[in-house]
C-alpha cells in the first residue's frame, strides 16, 4: 500500500447520518498528488465501522479509530497521531467537502508549507435562520481575527496544516474536553508562536448543522464556557483578553446588510441572542469557578 502525502480527520460522536454524508463527499473528492486516507475518530460513541479498504477509488484507505468520550479537540489529536500523510485536513462529520477543496489545499500550501491554511465554511440547511446566523457569526469572527492587526482564528471543520508543523504546535488542547473554544485556542497559540496562516478561498466545505432556537442558544451557551478556559489560558501565557466592544456592534453591522432588509433585522437580532447566550455561558462558569467576575467577559 503507497503511502497517502495527505490524511484527512473527522472526528464523530454519535451522528450516523450526518457521517454518512460527510464520508460520500470525502469519496467524491479530486484527489492530491500522492492520495489521501480518511481518518474517523469515533468519540466514544456508537460505533461507526470497521477499519476496511475504500471502495471509491479515491482514497487510499477509510480507516476508523475509537476513544473513550473525551471531547473533539482529543478526537483531532488521535486522528493526527494515527496519520499516515505529511499533511492534515481536518473537518466535521456534519460538513460536505466540495470535491476540489484538498487540491485547493494542496496548491496554497505548496508555497507556504509551513502555513496553517483554513477555508471557507458554508451554511447548508436552507430555511433556518438561526443556521445560516450562526455560520455567519462565525465568518465574521474569522474575518475579524483575520491574522493582520489580532490573531487568526479558523473554525477546525476546514483547515490544513503540515503535520509535523501542527504536532510541534503542541496540537489541540484536550483540556477543552467536550466544550467549546480548542480552535479558538489552537489558531492563537498558533499566531502566538509566530506561524503563518493563510485563508484559501477556494477550499470549501458546506456545513449541515440544524439548528433551533434551544439548539442555537445552547451552541452559543458552550462557546461562552469555553472563552472562560481560553481566557485562563491566554492570561497564563502572559497575553491577557484584549476587549473589543466594536466587535459586538460590527457583527451586528455584518448582518443588516444582508438583504432584503427584513432578512437582515431577523439575522442581527439572532446575533443579539448568540451574544446574550454566549455572556450566560461565560458567566455561567466564571461563576461554577469561583473565580473572576460575569463582568470581565471578552468577544468570541
Amino acid at each position: 500500500m503507497t503511502t497517502p502525502a495527505w490524511s484527512v480527520i473527522v472526528p464523530t460522536y454519535n451522528r450516523p447520518q450526518q457521517l454518512a454524508r460527510c464520508r460520500d463527499a470525502l469519496s467524491r473528492l479530486q484527489p492530491p498528488a500522492g492520495g489521501f486516507e480518511v481518518i474517523v475518530v469515533n468519540d466514544g460513541g456508537t460505533p461507526v465501522g470497521e477499519m476496511r479498504q475504500d471502495t471509491t477509488g479515491t482514497a487510499t484507505t477509510i480507516r476508523y479509530a475509537t476513544q473513550q468520550h473525551e471531547g473533539p479537540a482529543a478526537a483531532r489529536n488521535t486522528g493526527a497521531s494515527m496519520a499516515a500523510g505529511t499533511w492534515l485536513a481536518f473537518t466535521d462529520d456534519d460538513c460536505e467537502t466540495a470535491p476540489g477543496w484538498l487540491q485547493a489545499f494542496e496548491r496554497a500550501l505548496a508555497s507556504h508549507p509551513d502555513a496553517l491554511a483554513g477555508g471557507v465554511v458554508r451554511n447548508a440547511v436552507a430555511g433556518s435562520m438561526f443556521s445560516e446566523a450562526s455560520q455567519l457569526l462565525a465568518g465574521f469572527v474569522a474575518s475579524w481575527f483575520d491574522g493582520t492587526t489580532r490573531e487568526r482564528f479558523f473554525t477546525t471543520n476546514n483547515i490544513a496544516v503540515r503535520r509535523a508543523a501542527f504536532l510541534d504546535a503542541g496540537g489541540f488542547d484536550e483540556a477543552f474536553g467536550a466544550s467549546a473554544g480548542e480552535d479558538r485556542e489552537f489558531c492563537d497559540r498558533w499566531t502566538a508562536q509566530g506561524r503563518e496562516s493563510i485563508q484559501v478561498v477556494d477550499a470549501i466545505v458546506d456545513h449541515a448543522h440544524a439548528l433551533s432556537l434551544r439548539s442555537f442558544l445552547r451552541q452559543h451557551h458552550g462557546y461562552g464556557r469555553g472563552a472562560l478556559r481560553f481566557r485562563h489560558t491566554r492570561r497564563a501565557a502572559g497575553r491577557p483578553i484584549r476587549i473589543e466592544p466594536g466587535f459586538y456592534l460590527a457583527s451586528l453591522r455584518h448582518m443588516v446588510r444582508a438583504k432584503p432588509i427584513a432578512r437582515g433585522v431577523a439575522l442581527a437580532g439572532c446575533t443579539l441572542l448568540a451574544h446574550t447566550a454566549y455572556a450566560a455561558g461565560l458567566a455561567r462558569e466564571s461563576l461554577r469557578e469561583g473565580r473572576a467576575s460575569p463582568e470581565q467577559t471578552e468577544h468570541s
